[in-house]
């Protein structure tokens, strides 16, 4: 074989193992592209926590491309996107709404309208929801895999908070602003929370069960999260004046012969009297079934339920545990603390506390506001009940 041949052999075999590696730079190293794609999915969680880093313009594109990649009834597209990054506008958007106070710490949000001259005429009309809702979610998984947090603060249907953004925008009246979307780069590592429930699926019709054995048997999380202690004075997550005002809180009290839950909307963090205590306020009026136990208690837990298990607290809210048991119609589990204090397996924190302080509301004190929510109220008048917290504990 002549050598210049053997020379067109060797360069065109180069050329070839160029063009693959070319090829296989283009793929990411890490994960193939179905693998990445559900990381990214099932990775995502809310992040209400931001570092001062500002998100480059290139990335911002990125999202608001995978916003608009979304599906839309009749591919009407019937979104409208504000992007904002001056301070001024992030501040007052937390202001406009209550439940997103975090957004002042943000250094990007994303909010997303409605535009009414796209959306489709007639019975389809609300179909702009679906669309925006669609697009809000490309939004937020593209995020993660961006390496950014973010999180979906809700403003349509309220009224006030729709008005509220509205005006902090200056939207015209054909733009309703339906969420929020929070963004940054988290300063902190927030683990997702694991949101399978076979329980959740049918097959085929409602209460059909799966013809795959394997599939029909109810799957056991990868990793199971358990209780670990944390330090309230240097672990706290929450803005102290908000924690009572989000979805509310259960309040446990009683031993392990009988106690009784109730959901909770009311209460105040604090120290008091010696340094390193620090204390949960409660509030139970003597009309709740829970009254008895805060009564005769030395101990309490409050407890804050997330994700899948949120129901608990709709369901502690509007039943009594003098009409049935409620622990078991929902299938809660039952722990106890050393000191005997019941609370629940399904919770994702646990705040035990140590009665140190109790006493009714004296009505000699008031002033126009209890006056004026007393005087309907059926339950009768609070008693306060502080107590200090000897352990807090943290779903991990």
């Amino acid at each position: 074989m002549k050598i210049s041949t053997i020379l067109n052999i060797i360069v065109a075999a180069a050329l070839v193992i160029l063009c693959v590696q070319l090829v296989m730079s283009k793929r990411t190293p890490s994960a193939p592209a179905d693998e990445a794609v559900m990381n990214a999915i099932l990775s995502r969680t809310s992040v209400r926590s931001y570092t001062d880093q500002a998100v480059e313009p290139e990335k911002i594109e990125q999202l608001l491309r995978a916003g608009m990649a979304a599906p839309s009834a009749v591919n009407k597209q019937p979104w409208h996107f504000v992007v904002v990054t001056e301070r001024q506008t992030l501040d007052a958007l937390g202001d406009a709404n209550p439940h997103a106070g975090f957004i002042k710490q943000a250094p990007l949000a994303i909010v997303v309208c409605g535009d009414m001259t796209k959306a489709l005429e007639g019975g389809g009309r609300e179909f702009w929801i679906q669309d925006c809702s669609a697009a809000t979610e490309n939004i937020l998984v593209a995020a993660t895999g961006l390496g950014l947090g973010a999180t979906w603060t809700g403003t349509y249907p309220a009224q006030e908070r729709c008005q509220a953004v509205a005006q902090v925008l200056q939207l015209p009246e054909t733009l309703i602003p339906l969420n929020t979307i929070v963004i940054g780069y988290p300063d902190a590592d927030v683990q997702p929370k694991d949101k399978w429930k076979p329980e959740n699926i049918s097959y085929n019709f409602f209460g059909g069960a799966s013809d795959d054995p394997v599939t029909a048997v109810a799957a056991v999380p990868a990793k199971e999260k358990t209780f670990r202690e944390f330090d309230v004075q240097t672990d706290f997550r929450c803005d102290p004046f908000t924690w009572f005002k989000g979805d509310g809180l259960l309040l446990c009290a009683g031993n392990k012969s009988s106690y009784n839950a109730m959901t909770i909307g009311w209460g105040a963090l604090g120290n008091i009297w010696e340094r390193g205590t620090s204390t949960i306020t409660v509030y139970v009026a003597p009309g709740r079934y829970t009254h008895q136990f805060m009564e005769k208690t030395k101990f309490f837990t409050v407890m804050v339920f997330d994700g899948e298990h949120r129901n608990v607290l709709d369901y502690m809210g509007h039943n009594s545990g003098r009409d049935g048991d409620k622990v078991k119609a929902l299938g809660l589990h039952t722990l106890y603390t050393d000191n005997g204090t019941p609370y629940f397996e399904e919770a994702s924190e646990v705040y035990e506390c140590e009665m140190i302080y109790h006493a009714p509301f004296d009505p000699q004190g008031f002033g126009d506001m209890p006056e004026r929510f007393y005087a309907d109220f059926k339950p009768g008048i609070h008693s306060l009940y502080m107590g200090k917290i000897v352990r807090a504990m943290r779903k991990q």
